[in-house]
Order: C-alpha cells, then sequence, then structure tokens
C-alpha cells in the first residue's frame, strides 16, 4: 500500500497516510479536521543499491 503525503491548506500541517490506489478522497486533517488538503509530490525511495546491480551485464548505448 503506497504512502501519501499531505498538506492541509488551513493549518499548513504536513502528514502521511497510507491508502490504496483506488482510495480517491483525500482523508481529513488529522490536526484541524479540515476536508481542504493537498496530496504532495514527493520523493521516490528504491530499496536497491548500485552494488547490487551486474554493471558488466547492462547493455551499453554507446557500443
Amino acid at each position: 500500500m503506497p504512502i501519501y503525503e499531505y498538506r492541509c491548506e488551513s493549518c499548513e500541517k504536513q502528514f502521511e497516510e497510507y491508502l490504496s490506489m483506488s482510495t480517491k478522497p483525500a482523508p481529513p486533517c488529522p490536526a484541524c479536521g479540515s476536508p481542504d488538503v493537498r496530496r504532495l509530490i514527493s520523493k521516490i525511495n528504491t530499496e536497491w543499491l548500485p552494488s547490487d546491480v551486474a554493471w558488466d551485464r547492462v547493455g551499453r548505448s554507446w557500443d
């Protein structure tokens, strides 16, 4: 289930929610209860490290 970040337009509180991708309406602000929240664009986090990639097997476009 993805984590979405929101910011309340009324009190400026930022918060996160675990929601299924099919959930359309934004949750109300946990601080003030306002339904006027905006979903934020957040960074993407990956779980792989560059050392996990077999770079010698990755095709090179400059060959």
